[in-house]
C-alpha cells in the first residue's frame, strides 16, 4: 500500500456497517442504484453485452454493488478503497456473485493505485467519493488520466444545491446564510458537498463530454418520511425516472450522475 496519500481523505472504517444498512437497504438507495444503472445499460451497451471484456475501474468502490454486476458481464474489474472493512464488504459481495476471479482488491488510496497506469481503463466508476477528498478537483484530474481515450467515467458526487435547499425547507436558516455546508465527523454528510455547474466545468476543462447528467433522487430528498413510506417503490422510482434527467430537476438531486467520454485523441 502506498503511504504517501493525502491523509485527510476521509475513511469510512468507522462507517462502513452503517453504511451498509443505511444507504442501500433502503427505497432511497434501491432509487439510486436503479438510476445509475439505467444510464449505464441505456448509453453504454458494451458493458451488458459487448463483444469484448473491458478494464474497469471502481475507485472509492464502497460496497461494490455495481462493479460485482458489471464482473458478472464479464469484465474485469479493479476494485480500490482507503477503508478495508469497505474492502471486506465489496470481497464478500464478489464472493457471493461467484465473480472473485474477474475482481481484484486494492487497499489503499486510488491515487496511489493509478500511478502509472495511464489510459488503463475502459470504464471508471466514481461514486460518492469525489466530496470526501481534500483535493477533489485534482484527485479527479488524475484520475481522468488513467482512462482509456474513448473510455468512460461514470461520475457521481453529493450536491451543495440539495443540501441548501432541504435546509432551508427545514428552517435551518442560519445554516442555508453561512455558507457552510459541510458535514461532521461521523456524517454522513460530507466535508465538501460540490456545486454541479462546478464539476461540469471541471469535467468540460479535462476533455470529457457529458453524455447523460441525472438527478439521484429529486423528490425522495425532500419528501416526509410517512409520505415516502406510503408510496411504493415502483411508483415512487417511477416519478423520479420521469423527471430526474431534466433540468431543473437535474440539478436538485441528493447526488448528480454525470456520465462522461474521452476525447479519441
Amino acid at each position: 500500500m502506498d503511504d504517501s496519500h493525502p491523509r485527510e481523505d476521509r475513511n469510512f472504517d468507522d462507517l462502513a456497517d452503517r453504511f451498509a444498512k443505511s444507504i442501500y437497504g433502503t427505497t432511497k438507495g434501491r432509487i439510486r442504484l436503479a438510476l445509475l444503472t439505467e444510464d449505464l445499460q441505456e448509453n453504454l451497451p458494451g458493458l451488458y453485452g459487448g463483444d469484448r471484456p473491458m478494464e474497469i475501474l471502481d475507485a472509492g468502490c464502497g460496497m461494490a454493488q455495481m462493479g460485482c454486476e458489471l464482473a458478472g458481464k464479464g469484465h474485469r474489474v479493479h476494485f480500490c478503497d482507503l477503508s478495508e472493512r469497505m474492502l471486506e464488504l465489496a470481497g464478500s459481495m464478489a464472493s457471493e456473485a461467484g465473480v472473485t476471479e474477474r475482481c481484484a482488491f486494492y487497499h489503499g488510496p486510488f491515487q496511489g493505485f493509478i500511478t502509472g497506469k495511464e489510459g488503463a481503463f475502459d470504464v471508471i466508476l466514481f461514486h460518492a467519493v469525489l466530496e470526501w477528498l481534500v483535493e477533489p478537483k485534482a484527485s479527479l484530474e488524475a484520475l481522468v488520466g488513467s482512462l482509456a481515450p474513448g473510455g468512460s467515467l461514470s461520475l457521481m458526487f453529493y450536491n451543495v444545491n440539495c443540501l441548501i435547499h432541504r435546509n432551508a425547507i427545514l428552517g435551518n436558516f442560519r445554516k442555508v446564510m453561512s455558507g457552510e455546508f459541510g458535514g461532521f465527523s461521523r456524517s454522513f454528510t460530507p466535508l465538501h458537498p460540490l456545486d454541479p455547474a462546478e464539476v461540469e466545468a471541471w469535467v468540460a476543462d479535462m476533455g470529457l463530454t457529458v453524455t447523460r447528467k441525472t438527478g439521484v433522487r429529486v423528490f425522495t430528498e425532500y419528501m416526509r418520511k410517512d409520505v415516502l413510506n406510503d408510496r411504493s417503490y415502483e411508483d415512487t422510482l417511477e416519478v423520479e425516472r420521469a423527471h430526474c434527467r431534466k433540468e431543473p430537476f437535474a440539478s436538485m438531486g441528493r447526488y448528480v450522475h454525470l456520465l462522461c467520454r474521452k476525447g479519441e485523441d
